[in-house]
């Protein structure tokens, strides 16, 4: 199956467009898929709540609307929001919305429906990583706390982008550009992002790394600036609805800009084979740190991607590796104990 295949490392200089599949570690592909499977299932059975101090909002909010929902399927979203453009269906994520009513009939329950969309989405990140580094460094990397939260409440987000990281690990674009579709049709983040990764795949066959480099920062920027800055006059004229000041409402984290920030500035200052084989990663973290101040679940840009960002972070020579380790370490102690109840016991209420 294509989307298992070992991936030997390319060599330095090879003149060839970049992707983000895994170059620096081997794993057989039935322990790859096992493990896969057993780290989903883990996370999705394991009982969250009883950890995380703020709960997963969206995923009750799911789980309401499709509950009122279910008794009119075969509805499709198509009726419901009486849509009649292109840009209609990709406003309104109409494949997310068909896909979940579809489940709930097939399993009679939203919440089963819902939890096998969060099995999928984690089962796909260890499929990603589990291939790409070492058991451990990938567990502590698929256990951030935002993460976790992607996978068991922003599930439109994940799965959007778990289909585009299915799509990365395909080398056959009559599977991979349907995958590529869909994703589009479930979340609109899909697009700016299946973007960022054709112009890395244009940019990448070329051999001036610090041109590049320029554009796909550049790339970032505009794209975060036209969705904060430019929210009103650019979502408000496509109908989506995430426009005006309940989106951008600032109040972003600084210690997670601070941790991508580092790791921008380690894969800029890196070798130019370096930056030619992730520039997808360094427009999307840039794409982040500019709609972090505005956006506060911006995060999710970052922890719907983190196994493709954490192979390009496993990829740094190892001197730049060891320094954000470290810092990723140290960030995800803070975090846990920021997501986590412990916040409780520290100051009581």
């Amino acid at each position: 199956m294509a989307s298992l295949e070992q991936v030997t490392p390319i060599p330095a200089e090879r003149d060839s467009a970049p992707d983000d599949r895994p170059r620096t570690f081997r794993r057989s592909n039935w322990a790859t898929v096992f493990l896969a499977g057993v780290h989903a299932l883990a996370v999705v059975t394991f009982p969250w709540e009883l950890v995380s101090r703020s709960g997963f909002s969206d995923f009750d909010t799911y789980v309401q609307t499709f509950t009122l929902l279910a008794p009119l399927y075969p509805i499709s979203a198509v009726d419901w929001y009486e849509i009649s453009t292109l840009l209609g269906l990709y406003t309104h994520e109409v494949l997310w919305f068909d896909g979940v009513m579809w489940l709930t009939s097939w399993s009679g329950d939203p919440v089963v429906a819902l939890r096998l969309v969060s099995f999928a989405i984690v089962f796909v990140w260890g499929l990603y990583l589990f291939r790409s580094i070492p058991y451990l460094p990938a567990v502590l990397f698929l256990l951030n706390p935002a993460s976790i939260d992607v996978a068991l409440s922003g599930l439109r987000n994940g799965a959007a982008w778990g289909l585009i990281m299915c799509g990365l690990m395909v080398g056959v674009w009559v599977i991979r550009l349907p995958l590529f579709v869909i994703s589009i049709f479930t979340h609109s983040t899909a697009l700016p992002l299946l973007g960022f990764h054709y112009l890395a795949n244009a940019l990448g066959r070329r051999r001036e790394g610090g041109r590049a480099l320029v554009v796909m920062l550049s790339a970032g920027v505009v794209v975060g600036l036209a969705l904060t800055v430019g929210n009103a006059w650019l979502l408000g004229a496509i109908g989506d609805r995430r426009i005006g000041e309940s989106y951008v409402v600032g109040e972003g984290s600084l210690l997670q800009a601070s941790l991508f920030a580092i790791l921008l500035v380690l894969q800029c200052t890196s070798d130019r084979s370096y930056v030619r084989r992730h520039l997808l990663v360094i427009g999307l973290i840039a794409w982040y740190l500019v709609m972090n101040p505005f956006i506060p679940w911006s995060y999710r840009l970052w922890a719907a991607f983190l196994p493709v960002i954490a192979v390009a972070a496993w990829n740094l020579s190892p001197r730049r590796r060891r320094l954000f380790l470290i810092c990723y370490g140290g960030y995800l102690t803070i975090q846990y104990f920021y997501w986590s109840k412990l916040f409780y016991l520290w100051y009581p209420q």
